[in-house]
């Protein structure tokens, strides 16, 4: 992490769009915060998630991706 603390939130996001692997302290009113980019979950986060289906059947595969799509995964995968 930079030794430099932000001054507020929009120069905290200005670094993080020049360096997102690292996070970045700033201040904001009398809080002294760390802001970091939170990375999209993958493919293989959600299935980490919904856990093991050895011996479900299709349907059941389908019903477990469709309840996570509606937790918030997304409906296609993304581009490579």
């Amino acid at each position: 992490m930079s030794g430099a603390i932000a001054k507020n939130l929009e120069e905290a996001i200005e670094r993080l769009r020049h360096d997102p692997t690292h996070p970045v302290e700033a201040v904001v009113g009398d809080l002294r915060v760390e802001v970091r980019v939170k990375a999209p979950r993958s493919a293989a986060d959600l299935f980490r998630e919904v856990g093991p289906w050895e011996g479900e059947s299709t349907e059941e595969l389908w019903k477990r991706l469709e309840e996570e799509r509606r937790r918030g995964g997304s409906g296609e995968p993304s581009a490579l």
